[in-house]
């Protein structure tokens, strides 16, 4: 009896050790994925803020540039839609579950909308802030694909290091936003109160980015990250920020910043934080095939050992976790683990994190990523656009009817409108319904006529 049972823990063993080689070429391929997700939302950024100059200056600043980065984006693009296609193949449907591939078809059809987008921002057909919009969404829809392919990680060392590449992604997406945001201000050479509650937003949600990498990046990485935030074009980006912040900068006065100058000092911090996050991708690629390996030696030895191999790892189940007792004692981002905590004492993964600290990091990991939401929140955005659509056309033909004027030149005022007050066309297609509201009221009062008729 006692031979059996060993031989049946040997089978059991022997299947979780395929089990974790499977896993592990799971997240080899994921980490494949996370390199040109990468790439491709980087060149987005790029684009993204030079459109936004573009539309902020009438389409007299940064054409070459932009041109040349949706040359780039488009390469990328075509990487990405093959780097997808060959993931499919590898990656076990199983494990990654609907959500994976829900989020890769949303973020497939957001590019598929690229060319419409760029043609409206070659005809000025768009203001500097609905362009940062569609472009934000497209990314955001990228970054989710990313979180999503990554929940697979059952790995602490992966996990930890996936939660540090995503707060650097993650920051360097709101810089990228910045960026766009303020590149428009210095373009129109004014900003307002709502640019300025936007870029205050901005720069907070990047400084609680990268305190969290902080807390999870290994310290060649930490140290990486500060050597590069040292660099003068750093200390640049603080001083202009200061200014477009400024109430001064609210009446035009700007300190003599250009767009370009913004642009260029902006993009040279964005650069410097993708370094590290080369270096992170890169190094998450090492450590994917470091466990590999590792896990094909340990099935070897497994099947070497026989029967009494079981052994050694039923003792490292209990005596793995002390090396990690400081990083469960402190906590992690607010959140408390033990590793010897009461109500889980004795359990242990074998990488020697507590299953509750292991939880915590992918908990903290789905935390940070605010874009994901459920499909049904993605099919709710896609209603709210076609609501927004009808309210312009609502407001057009309100003009078109009421001032006599063509469905093109109806759309040139709003646009210009909303250009000079710096809103959004929805914002100023909405106030137009509203006063149209109130002069229909007027005028029912004011003509002697019936109420109502």
């Amino acid at each position: 009896m006692k031979s059996g049972t060993s031989a049946a823990a040997a089978r059991f063993l022997r299947t979780a050790k395929l089990c974790r080689i499977r896993d592990v070429e799971q997240l080899l391929a994921v980490s494949a994925l996370v390199r040109d997700l990468s790439a491709l939302i980087h060149a987005l950024q790029k684009e993204r803020g030079a459109s936004s100059i573009y539309l902020g200056s009438g389409g007299t600043r940064f054409a070459e540039d932009r041109a040349r980065w949706q040359a780039d984006a488009r390469t990328l693009e075509s990487v990405l839609r093959d780097r997808l296609d060959l993931v499919d193949e590898q990656l076990d449907r199983l494990s990654c579950g609907a959500q994976f591939y829900s989020r890769a078809a949303i973020a497939l059809y957001a590019l598929d909308g690229l060319p419409a987008l760029r043609d409206q921002v070659s005809s000025l057909a768009l203001v500097p802030q609905d362009s940062v919009k569609a472009f934000t969404d497209i990314v955001g829809h990228l970054l989710s694909v990313l979180f999503e392919a990554a929940d697979i990680a059952a790995d602490p060392a992966i996990s930890r290091a996936l939660v540090a590449l995503f707060n650097v992604v993650q920051g360097k997406e709101f810089a990228g936003q910045e960026r766009a945001t303020a590149s428009a201000g210095f373009s129109r050479g004014r900003f307002d109160g709502v640019e300025h509650g936007r870029l205050t937003h901005l720069i907070d949600a990047q400084n609680r980015a990268f305190r969290i990498f902080a807390e999870f990046a290994d310290p060649a990485h930490a140290a990486a990250f500060r050597t590069a935030l040292a660099d003068p074009a750093v200390a640049e980006v603080e001083r202009m920020r200061a200014v477009a912040l400024s109430d001064d900068a609210r009446h035009g006065e700007l300190s003599g910043i250009t767009p370009e100058i913004w642009f260029d000092r902006a993009t040279r911090r964005m650069e410097l934080l993708k370094t590290v996050e080369d270096r992170l991708t890169d190094d998450l690629r090492r450590l994917c095939e470091a466990k590999l390996a590792q896990a094909r030696a340990d099935l070897g030895q497994a099947d070497a050992g026989g029967p009494d191999a079981v052994l050694p790892v039923a003792m490292m189940l209990v005596d793995a976790v002390p090396a990690m007792s400081g990083l469960a004692g402190a906590g992690v981002n607010g959140l408390s683990s033990n590793g010897q905590g009461q109500d889980g004492a004795g359990l242990y993964a074998p990488d020697g994190l507590p299953p509750k600290l292991m939880r915590s990091v992918l908990d903290v990991m789905q935390a940070q990523s605010q874009r994901l939401r459920d499909v049904s929140l993605e099919l709710e955005t896609a209603k709210a656009a076609l609501n927004e659509r009808k309210v312009i056309d609502r407001a057009k033909g309100l003009l078109m009817s009421t001032r006599n004027l063509s469905e093109e030149e109806a759309y040139k005022l709003i646009r210009k409108t909303a250009m000079n007050q710096n809103k959004r066309i929805v914002e100023v297609a909405e106030a137009i319904l509203s006063m149209s509201d109130i002069l229909r009221g007027v005028t029912a009062a004011g003509g002697g006529g019936p109420a109502g008729g």
